[in-house]
Order: C-alpha cells, then sequence, then structure tokens
C-alpha cells in the first residue's frame, strides 16, 4: 500500500533556535579529518549542544562536529547542524515515529541512523550525549582503540557500585546498563551493527541497553576502561578530582577529559544529577572541585542562551498544546505495528526473506507432483498457505499529520481494546500516573463514574488530556425479558453452532443477556445478576457463576461431573448439513488427519503420523495430508510436528484439508473438538478411522466408521491402526461405503433436532428460573382447619335479646320465645356440634393423607407434575399476558383521559380558590400594614430613649479612660526614671568594654552594652527593654535544657544571655560573630550579667558562618554588626573576616562532644542559607528547630533565588512555618507573602522521620558565583 506524502506539523518551538550557529565548524575543510563527532539532541538541548561543540572544537581543531536536531524544521539545516530529513526520513515516516517515541527514544532511534551515514566518510565516528563537557583530546585514545575493534564502548563504572541504599544503586546499573550510550565510537566495519540497533530500535524504541550489552556477541569491540573519560554521577565517587598548579583537573594522576553531566539540572546546580536527590550518592559539599566545575558548567550553559523558561519539544504536544502521554504513545507503537508498512514495522532481513521464499526441497517436489489434486503441500509456514495474506490493517494517523492531530485524536479518543466506556487516552493516562491507579483501582468497572468526573474535572483542567478523551458512560445492562427465551453468547464455531441450534427450536434467542436463561460457550463473560447461566464446555468444567454446565458427549459429563457442583446435561452439537466431496481422479491413496496444537496432547497427531509410517513404510504412491491449526500461538507443538514430518516429503502440512480418500484421529480422551472436527468432514462422506471411546464413539457405531481398539483406557492401538490402514488402503470402495453410512449416521445430529433438545433444555432451565424467583418471596403458610375452627366456635355463641328495635316489648317477647324453644334449640346445637366434628375430623384426615403423599410421592412422579402443572401455566401465562396486554393498553388509556379530565376540574377549582385567596390576602395585608405602622412608632419612641443613655454611657467611659491613661502615663515615666537611675549608677560603678564606644541599657535579660552607634537595636531595647519577644517565646517553646543553642548573628548577646540564664550549667550556647567590636560587647555582658560558672557553658566562635572554609568580606551593616560576602576579584582594600563550616567548628569542641543540637537561630537577612549550608550535615543528624531571619530582597540581592532556597530546606527534612502564623506554607506562599516587606521569622519546623536514615547525609550547599540566581 502506498502512502500519500505527509508533511510534519510542529506544535511548539522556540523561533529563535540559533540552528545556524549551533557549533562553529573550521573554515579549512579540504583536508579529510581524522575524526568526526557528532551528537543528537532536541531543540530544548541546543544550549548544551553549543557548550559541547565549541568545547570539542577547542581540543580537537582538527576534528569535525554535527549536531542532529529531531525535531528542527527541514529547512533550519545548516552549517554543522542537520534535520531528520537529512538522514532520509521522509515527513510521513518522521510524524508516524514522533508520535510513537517519547523525545529520548527518538533521538536514540535516531542515533544509529546518524552514525551510519557519517561512517560513509571512512573515518571514525564518535558520538558523544548533548550534555558532555569535554576537556581535552580523545583523539589519540579512540584511535588507537578503533585500531582494536570497530565498536569501543564505554562502561559507567569501572568498579563495583556497593549495596549501600545510596543512589545510584548497583541494581539501577543492571537495569539502566553497564555501557554509557552516551559515548559511542564507530568505525567502517559497525554497519551491521549500526542497522541491526536501528532495527531493533524501530521496534523496542528502549532497547539500546539490551543492545549494548550484547553488542559483543555481534561485532568486535573494545572497552575503554579510561577513569580520565565519562566521568559522572556513577563514578564521581571512585574517581577524585585534583587541579594542579596551572588549573589543570586531574583523575587518578591523568588529566580529565570528558565529562557526563546527565541529568544536571541548571536550576538546581547543588545537585549532580536530579535523577538521584533523593538519596545521592555525590555530594558536591564534599567535592569541592567538582561543585566549581558544576558552577563553571551552568555558567557555559547560561552564556549558550541557557534560560529557566524551558523550550517546548515540538512533538511533544498536539496542536492545542496538551501533552501526549508516554503510555498513549506505546499503544500507538503497538497499533501501528500491525501494519506491515509502519515505521515501527521493518523490513525482514535477507535471511527470513529468503526462509519464506522458500521451502524445503522434499515438500516443493512432491507440491509439483500433486499439483491440481489438493491445497500446495509448500504453503506450510505456521499452518498458513505462503500466497495468503491477511488484509492489511490500517495504520492509526499520527499526531503530527496535516490535519493538525484530528485523525490521531479520534483514534485516541476510541474505546481501547476489551475496556468497554473507556477511551485510550484515558486508559493511558491510568496506567502511567501511580496515584491515579491507586485512587482508581477499576477506572471503567465500579470506579468507572468516580473516574470520569476526575477525566472531565481536574485531568481537562489541567491539560492532561482533551474534552473528547473523557470516558463516556457505561452503557447498562440489557433489560431483562421475562419471557421463555435463550441467549447464547460467545465466539468461535461452537458458539455459532449452537445459536443456529437455537434459532432452529423456535426460541426467542439473542446474543446479549435479554432472557433469563444465558448461554455462555467458552466464554466466561460476567452475567448480570437474575439471570439462570448455563456454561457450555467442551473440555474443561464450568465457572463460579454458572448454574447448570452442559456438555456435547455422555463421556464428559461423566468425567466433570461433581457433588455439589451445578447439575450437568448433556447437549450435543449440531452437525451442518454439507454436500459430499466429489471424487477425485488420483494416484494412490490420500489419508488425511487434524493437527490442532491448542490439544496437542489430546489430539495425537503424532501418533497417526506413526501409523501411517508405520503401515506404509515404502509405497510412494500414498500420502499423508494434515491440516494444522495454532501453529502460531503454540511454536513447540507446531515444530515438533514439523521435524517429525520433515524427513517423510510423503507427509504434507496444509492450512485446508481438502479431499482426502481416508480421514485418521488417533485422539486421546474425551475428544469432544476433535468430535466436532471429524464430524464435519464425515458429513461429507469421508471415512473416519478414530479410536474406540469417548465422545466419538456416542456419536458413530461400527458401521460408520472405522473403530481403533484402544488399550490401557484411552490409548489408541498404533499397531491395530496400522493393519486397518493397510485395509482401507487396499479396499477403497468399502471405505467410499463407510463414509456414506457416518454421513447418513448424522442425520441424528442435525441442527433442528438438536434445536428439539435444546428446547427441552431451555424450558427446564426456565422453569427452574421462575420456581427460583418465586421462592425468593414465598407466601406464608395458612392452617387449612383456621376457618373451620373459626366456624366451629359460633355455635358457643347466645342470642343477644337486648338488640334495640321498634317493636315495643321486644326484649321480654324474645326471652319468652326463647324459654319455650330452648329445649329445641339445645338439640340443633348438639346436632350442628357433631355435624362440625365430623366434618373437622374428615378434613384433619384428608389434610393427613395429602401431607403424607406429598412426602412419599416419588421425585420423578413429582417432576413430571410439576413439568406438566408448569406447561400449563406457562401456557396460561402467555395468554394471560397477552390480554392483560390489551387490558392494560385500554386501562391505561381510559386511565389518562379521567386523569386530564380531573386535571382540567383541578386546574378550574385552583383558579377560583386563588381568586378568593389573594382578595383574602388583600385585606390581611392591609390589616398587617396598620399594625406595622404602630409598631414602628413605638420603636422609634424606645431608639431614642436607648440613643440618650448609650451617650450617658459613653461620657463616663471616656472620663474613666482619661483617668487611666494618666495613671498609665506616670507609671510610665517613673520606670524610665528608675531605669535611667540604674543605668548612669551602673556606668558609674562599672567598667566599660576598651576600645568598644557602648551604651548601657536595662533589659529583661539584664544591663547590656550596645555599639553607641546602634540606630535599630539600640532605641528599642531602651524603650521597652524586650527585643523579638513571640521569638523569644517559641524557642523557649522547644528547646531542649541539656541541648545545644547555637547563635548565628549574636551580635552583643541578647539570646545568649538569655539563653545561658535559662540553661544554668545543663546546656550549652554557641555564639557565632564575625564583628569584633559586637564580639568583645557580647563576652562582657555574659560576664556582667551571669555567674561565672553559667559563663562557662559560651562558646564564641571568631568567624562567619558559611557553607565553605575560607575568608569573606566585611561591610558594616545598617542593623549592626557586619554584613559578609564573597571576597571581590582584584580586591585587596576590602575588611576580610575568617569563614568557616559550623558543623567543623563544632565537632572542633570538646565541650561540646555528647551534646545534641537542639535550636539554631540564625539572623543573618540574605546570608542564613548559605550558613546553614554549612551546617548540614548537623542538621540531618540532629534535626534541631531552626529559627532563620529570612529576607527576600536580600537573598535576591545576593545573587540567589528566594523559592528555590526554600525548596532546599524542604528538601533536607524541615516544613517552612513562619512565626507569625504558625502554619505551614508553600515556598511560592511565603515569597508572595513577603512582597513590600523587608524580612520576616521563618520557623524550619523538622518533619518527623519514620525510620533512620542508613547514615548521616550532608546536603548539598549553594555554590555559586554571587552574581548567579539559584
Amino acid at each position: 500500500m502506498s502512502k500519500q506524502p505527509v508533511r510534519v506539523v510542529h506544535t511548539g518551538h522556540s523561533e529563535k533556535l540559533g540552528l545556524q550557529t549551533v557549533t562553529e565548524v573550521p573554515a579549512s575543510s579540504e583536508a579529510r579529518p581524522a575524526l568526526i563527532a557528532c551528537t543528537v539532541a532536541t531543540a530544548a538541548e541546543l544550549p548544551a549542544v553549543k557548550v559541547l561543540s565549541s568545547s570539542f572544537l577547542a581540543n580537537h581543531p582538527e576534528a569535525r562536529f554535527l549536531a542532529l536536531v529531531v525535531d528542527a524544521l527541514p529547512e533550519n539545516s545548516g552549517p554543522g547542524l542537520v534535520t531528520p530529513a537529512d538522514l532520509g526520513i521522509g515527513p510521513a515516516e518522521l510524524a508516524e515515529l514522533a508520535t510513537g517515541c517519547t523525545a529520548a527514544q527518538l533521538c536514540g532511534l535516531l542515533r544509529p541512523k546518524l552514525l551510519e551515514q557519517l561512517l560513509g566518510r571512512h573515518v571514525p565516528v564518535l558520538y558523544l550525549d548533548p550534555w558532555v563537557l569535554v576537556l581535552g583530546s580523545v583523539v589519540d585514545r579512540v584511535l588507537a582503540a578503533v585500531d582494536r575493534g570497530p565498536l569501543v564502548l564505554l562502561p559507567r563504572a569501572l568498579r563495583p557500585l556497593p549495596d549501600d541504599g545510596l543512589r545510584p544503586t548497583p541494581a539501577e546499573l543492571l537495569g539502566t546498563g553497564v555501557f554509557d550510550p552516551g559515548f559511542l565510537v564507530v568505525a567502517p566495519g559497525a554497519e551491521p551493527f549500526l542497522r541491526s540497533l536501528h532495527e531493533q530500535l524501530r521496534r523496542t524504541p528502549d532497547a539500546t541497553k539490551a543492545v549494548l550489552d550484547t553488542a559483543p556477541a555481534l561485532v568486535d569491540v573494545e572497552v575503554l576502561r579510561d577513569a580520565s573519560i565519562g566521568l559522572s554521577a556513577w563514578n564521581a565517587h571512585q574517581r577524585p578530582l585534583h587541579r594542579l598548579d596551572d588549573g589543570t583537573l586531574t583523575v587518578l594522576g591523568e588529566p580529565l577529559l570528558t565529562v557526563h553531566f546527565q541529568g544536571f539540572d541548571p536550576g538546581r546546580p547543588w545537585l549532580l544529577s536530579t535523577a538521584v536527590a533523593d538519596r545521592p550518592r555525590v555530594l558536591l559539599s564534599e567535592h569541592p572541585r567538582l561543585a566549581e566545575l558544576c558552577t563553571e558548567y551552568r555558567a557555559e550553559l547560561v552564556r549558550r542562551g541557557y534560560s529557566p523558561v524551558p523550550v517546548r519539544y515540538g512533538f511533544g504536544q498536539l496542536a492545542d498544546g496538551t501533552p501526549i502521554p508516554d503510555e498513549l504513545r506505546a499503544d500507538y507503537r503497538e497499533a501501528a505495528r500491525e501494519n506491515t508498512a509502519s515505521a515501527f514495522h521493518p523490513p525482514l532481513s535477507a535471511r527470513d526473506d529468503a526462509a519464506t521464499e522458500q521451502p524445503p526441497t522434499g515438500h516443493a517436489s512432491i507440491g509439483q507432483a500433486s499439483a491440481g489434486h489438493g491445497p500446495d503441500p509448500a504453503a506450510r509456514v505456521n499452518g498458513t498457505p505462503v500466497g495468503a495474506t491477511r488484509p492489511p490493517v490500517p495504520p492509526p494517523p499520527p499526531a503530527f499529520a496535516p490535519d493538525g492531530g484530528e485523525g490521531f485524536l479520534a483514534w485516541a479518543c476510541e474505546p481501547a481494546p476489551g475496556l468497554p466506556g473507556s477511551t485510550r487516552w484515558a486508559a493511558a493516562l491510568w496506567r502511567g500516573d501511580q496515584q491515579l491507579r491507586a485512587q482508581f483501582p477499576d477506572p471503567f468497572g465500579a470506579d468507572g463514574p468516580a473516574f470520569r468526573d476526575w477525566c472531565a474535572g481536574a485531568g481537562v483542567a489541567t491539560g492532561r488530556l482533551p474534552v473528547p478523551a473523557v470516558p463516556g458512560p457505561r452503557a447498562d445492562a440489557p433489560v431483562l425479558h421475562d419471557q421463555l427465551g435463550v441467549s447464547v453468547i460467545g465466539v468461535g464455531p461452537a458458539a455459532e453452532l449452537l445459536q443456529a441450534a437455537a434459532r432452529a427450536s423456535g426460541l426467542p434467542m439473542s446474543t446479549t443477556v435479554g432472557y433469563p436463561v444465558v448461554v455462555r460457550v467458552d466464554d466466561d463473560t460476567p452475567v448480570p445478576a437474575g439471570r439462570f447461566v448455563v456454561d457450555y464446555r467442551l473440555d474443561e468444567g464450568p465457572a463460579p457463576d454458572a448454574d447448570e454446565l452442559w456438555v456435547p458427549s455422555e463421556a464428559t459429563r461423566a468425567a466433570v461431573e461433581r457433588a455439589g457442583g451445578p447439575a450437568v446435561r448433556v447437549l450435543p452439537l449440531p452437525v451442518l448439513e454439507q454436500e459430499p466431496y466429489e471424487p477425485e481422479e488420483h494416484e494412490g491413496v490420500v489419508f488425511g488427519a487434524l493437527a490442532d496444537h491448542e490439544i496437542d496432547r489430546d489430539g495425537n497427531v503424532i501418533g497417526a503420523v506413526s501409523a501411517f509410517l508405520g503401515a506404509f513404510t515404502d509405497q510412494a504412491d500414498v500420502r499423508l495430508r494434515i491440516a494444522v491449526t495454532g501453529a502460531a500461538d503454540h511454536p513447540e507443538a507446531a515444530e515438533r510436528l514439523r521435524l517429525a514430518t520433515a524427513a517423510d516429503p510423503r507427509v504434507e502440512l496444509v492450512a485446508e484439508l481438502g479431499p482426502v480418500d481416508c480421514l485418521i484421529s488417533l485422539h486421546r480422551g474425551r475428544g469432544d473438538r476433535v468430535t466436532a472436527a471429524l464430524a464435519e468432514h464425515a458429513a461429507r462422506g469421508v471415512p473416519v478411522l478414530v479410536p474406540e471411546h469417548g465422545a466419538v464413539a456416542e456419536l458413530f457405531d461400527k458401521h460408520s466408521v472405522v473403530f481403533v481398539p484402544c488399550r490401557q483406557g484411552a490409548e489408541p492401538d498404533v499397531q491395530a491402526a496400522v493393519k486397518l490402514l493397510r485395509a482401507l488402503a487396499d479396499d477403497l470402495p468399502a471405505a467410499r461405503e463407510i463414509g456414506a453410512k457416518g454421513r447418513q449416521r448424522l442425520d441424528t445430529r442435525t441442527t433442528a433436532k438438536v434445536g428439539d433438545l435444546m428446547r427441552e433444555r431451555v424450558e427446564h432451565a426456565y422453569r427452574t428460573w421462575r420456581a427460583r424467583r418465586a421462592a425468593a418471596n414465598p407466601s406464608p403458610t395458612v392452617d387449612p382447619l383456621k376457618a373451620l375452627h373459626s366456624a366451629k366456635h359460633a355455635l358457643l355463641r347466645q342470642p343477644d335479646v337486648g338488640v334495640a328495635s321498634r317493636t315495643p316489648m321486644a326484649p321480654q317477647l324474645r326471652k319468652m320465645v326463647l324459654r319455650v324453644l330452648d329445649h329445641y334449640d339445645n338439640h340443633m346445637r348438639d346436632v350442628l356440634a357433631s355435624l362440625v366434628d365430623g366434618v373437622e375430623r374428615t378434613v384433619s384426615d384428608l389434610v393427613r393423607r395429602q401431607d403424607d403423599l406429598s412426602a412419599g410421592i416419588g421425585q420423578a412422579e413429582l417432576e413430571a407434575l410439576r413439568s406438566e402443572v408448569e406447561q400449563h401455566l406457562e401456557r396460561q401465562g402467555r395468554l394471560s399476558d397477552q390480554v392483560l396486554g390489551l387490558d392494560d393498553d385500554v386501562v391505561r388509556v381510559r386511565a389518562d383521559m379521567a386523569g386530564q379530565g380531573r386535571r382540567l376540574r383541578e386546574i378550574e377549582d385552583a383558579v377560583v380558590a386563588e381568586a378568593a385567596k389573594r382578595a383574602k390576602q388583600g385585606d390581611a395585608l392591609a390589616q398587617r400594614i396598620d399594625k406595622l405602622t404602630v409598631a414602628l412608632e413605638r420603636t422609634l419612641d424606645r431608639i431614642d430613649t436607648l440613643e440618650s443613655k448609650v451617650v450617658d454611657v459613653l461620657r463616663e467611659r471616656d472620663t474613666r479612660l482619661d483617668a487611666g491613661m494618666r495613671a498609665a502615663n506616670q507609671a510610665q515615666q517613673t520606670a524610665d526614671a528608675l531605669r535611667r537611675v540604674v543605668v548612669r549608677e551602673h556606668e558609674r560603678h562599672g567598667d566599660g568594654v576598651p576600645g568598644v564606644r557602648s551604651s548601657l541599657v536595662l533589659t529583661e535579660v539584664g544591663l547590656l552594652r550596645l555599639p553607641s552607634d546602634d540606630a535599630f537595636m539600640l532605641p528599642i531595647l531602651s524603650s521597652n527593654g524586650v527585643w523579638e519577644q513571640e521569638l523569644s517565646e517559641l524557642i523557649d517553646s522547644v528547646v531542649e535544657p541539656d541541648g545545644i543553642f547555637l547563635d548565628v548573628g549574636a551580635y552583643v548577646g541578647y539570646q545568649t544571655v538569655r539563653m545561658l540564664s535559662r540553661f544554668g550549667t545543663g546546656g550549652a550556647v554557641v555564639a557565632v560573630e564575625p564583628c569584633p567590636s559586637a564580639r568583645e560587647l557580647l563576652r562582657h555582658n555574659v560576664l556582667v550579667n551571669l555567674p561565672e560558672r553559667v559563663a562557662e557553658r559560651l562558646v564564641v566562635v571568631d568567624a562567619a558562618a558559611w557553607e565553605s572554609v575560607g575568608e569573606l568580606a566585611t561591610r558594616p551593616a545598617l542593623t549592626g554588626g557586619v554584613s559578609v560576602a564573597p571576597v571581590p576579584e582584584e580586591a585587596t582594600d576590602v575588611a576580610r573576616v575568617r569563614a568557616a563550616r559550623l558543623d567543623k567548628e563544632l565537632e572542633a569542641v570538646p565541650e561540646l562532644h555528647g551534646r545534641k543540637l537542639s535550636v539554631v537561630r540564625v539572623d543573618a537577612p540574605g546570608r542564613g542559607h548559605r550558613a546553614l549550608a554549612g551546617l548540614v550535615r548537623l542538621l540531618r543528624r540532629d534535626r534541631p528547630h531552626v529559627f532563620l531571619e529570612f529576607s527576600v530582597s536580600a537573598t535576591e540581592g545576593f545573587g540567589d533565588d528566594p523559592v528555590t532556597v526554600l525548596k532546599e530546606f524542604r528538601v533536607w527534612g524541615y516544613d517552612l512555618v513562619p512565626v507569625a502564623t504558625r502554619e505551614p506554607a508553600s515556598p511560592e506562599q511565603i515569597v508572595a507573602a513577603l512582597e513590600g516587606m523587608r524580612s520576616t521569622s521563618l520557623w524550619l519546623r523538622p518533619r518527623p522521620v519514620q525510620a533512620p536514615q542508613p547514615g548521616p547525609q550532608v546536603a548539598v550547599p549553594l555554590r555559586q558565583p554571587a552574581d548567579q540566581a539559584i
């Protein structure tokens, strides 16, 4: 089938690809290069491609470099850049490949195609991933390696990875592949391997790992075991870096040549690979040289055009921007693979073509000799003739065709195979999302409505699937028709035969579950409740929900019937009437056999072959033709038969049997399937030789077939079959007579006769269903003697003479009559009582006899009686239903007419009543308005009274407030005077800090000295005496009595003195202050306000807390103290201070050993995250509470991204809790809330840990220049 050209439509691209400037090709192209390097990437990876090309050509000026951009338009190709069109990939093929592959899969699929074309220049070709950085020349090592083999592979690691729980793990290495596909070298001679790799990737786009692992078996491979090449997250822990005096990076004593940054995210530069962010084996904080390399690489990416705004993959989404799920791409590949012209169905190799076109020589000669006498025996490929081809399956339309993806969307919105009520898109989305699978375990069954609501709501709102792909409501179960009928469901020949028998029975029949009796033919489809389910099985038992089991033979019934199981009944399969074969003139004798590989052992076709070969060892005029089915699904059994018959050219394997002189079957077991197949041929007059057991022995007698005796139960006697075959071959007229009798024997299995039997079975099942439904709602049992007992009690009643009457003296006259008739009345009462007693005894005896008769009647008689009664009831019910149907229609029409008249009268009454009601409502409304007017006047009077009272109350309250304010002001003035007295007295008798101008203030923690030029903290403490009261209370609530309080940016020691006084001699306080003057004031304040024993618990760090050890520049801060920053380049006159990692500083203090870090307070806006980065090891070990003064503007001014900084705190295991709200918040919420604010206090609250980690882990610090954003 020829395809129309398809134009590839890109759905997303940056117009500024810079395709003409991807790389710089040397001006001189006359000389033949020694090496050609290439890469395959997407448009989103162009900055990395530019870094790779520039670094490669800088170290290899004699080489050439090419880049293939898979989602670039053909018109954008240029020097150093190629597109898929340059590789011979047409628009239609590219559209199909891009639809069925992800970006990584498409790059991997086109990689061998690019390498094979570049090998046409007869020079070695080096493939490098886009995320590779070249630091030195690799030409000598590559050329030396290709001399030893045309394919050079690079292992990811040269030593086994330890199984310590860190990532990457050994299992991940085995799953991803031992060899790195980001570094491949091919030379002339590797073309067959590249073609094989390309074909395999077309079938399975994720097979790169498997093909590379098996490459040593396909081509001469040289493994490049060089530690200086391929530094990556897989091996960086095994290859420590060192920098020489000239700046060269070395690994294990050799210059570092290439670094593979696969997985590196410039937005998260503190991680070497984001793929192993949870438990990274390599921490950049522990490898400073590698961290510097990552920083330099990130800077190169930024210079080459990297932007935090991602570039859309050209084949990643539909025209409306909806991304295509990866699972849907896989479904598309599977569907497209059904078409032989698909891009995912590569052509067969030459060896496969030869094997298909050339049959074995012996079979070919036999086929030529027997031309015209049956099917070509050379047609034996999996039991299908060579010339026969399946009709081509149209491939699904690609998503990037000129129609804008409408055809693909229509295909994706179709129901997934086997999932009614679904769409392919929704099913693929569910399979690829673990959360959806957990939330909706049965998305198209029990959880269908909820999953459909999610798709229509959140799924469409988030752009994960288009509106047409939302699954529709599932069709309800068919309506149950309460009438005699049968539903036959199932597929296959047996189901078609039973459906024909059901139609011949005269019963209403359907292929849906609409009737009470449902017959499932070799099918386990669930049936709605309220049906009588019958399983029709050929060789196996019923499903658990079956009420009855029907089998085609008594042999099967005896085998599957068991106590406690469903009733088993026999219903033979009908045999369709067929015309007999016309006699054909041919030489010799042609025997036939059937080979159904699905029942290979029971079919025993090998036994038939053995009998044939034993009967005719050297007769060339005798042939055996075997009709093969199921070879493709059972290749082992097919190969066994092919191997058993390959040596004898007289044995032919064909797809259809055709006319034969005799049919052989030496099957074992019950053989229902075999019997049905044999009956089909026997109906055309073919004589049959079969074993005398099972279902075939029930169908035929000894006059209509040739029986082979069996030994050991059901095992046919092959030697007896050999003799019978010889006899049949010698007397073909007698064999034809047997075939005619066999055809006549099958008259008992016509469709009409089996239909009559099926009608009886269905009627019985229907009666059982009716009885079961009636038993579900039983009527209460009534004593038949109850009415008689009630009548007997009536004899004891006495006449009531006091009944009112118009006749005067009626009561007295009644008494006189009763006295006169008393004797006669008593006599009549005795007679009637005797009569009633006799009737009661007679009825009781009749009831007892009826019960005895019911209990003693035979089951057969009861079943027959019940059957007759049910037949009469059924006929009566049908007639009643018809009459009732007519009556119901008449009654319904009359009821509708009466209802219409009644509604008209009701409307008229309602109109009259509404008019009267409206008149009454008008009068009532007028009266109510008058009452409301009076009430309103009274309310206004009360409001005036209340207003006067409120004015008096407010005046009195203001007088009291004025008096209270005067008293408070006087107390405040008195307190201030006392404070000044205390401060002056202390200044008079106390000593200041030499060399530091300071002022003394009285606070809640004691007398503190602050720098005299402090314009922020000093005024507040002078007036209030309290600093950060809310934060102090929060620290007190979480600090541990014997822990360590770390005060970073302690300044003059307000929190230090307060916590020392709280700890006493129990805990310890570490104060970090880089400013020398503030540090002296801190020590002075501690000595003045605390006892000596308590002051000894203080440890002062005279350095700036930072992520690394070194020096920092200092400058005065507006809020007091100093602010630190990295030392600018070429700066000589700036003040400097020592930078220290706090984890190392604390570990170096012996007094702190054995103590746990309890609370960390960091008062360094914009620098606090850098200080915490040097403490991450202790943060993960002790998990203290951290109180951080955070400023968005200061963090941005320092060059870091506030949101990224806050996300890193969450990676360390902390919740972000603003102190002001005490509620956790996301980084984006915090940054948004701080808009326009200077800073805020954050509480980094440690999250609970479920289980201890394998070992202490240190998070990656934020290491980068100050002018770069995180």
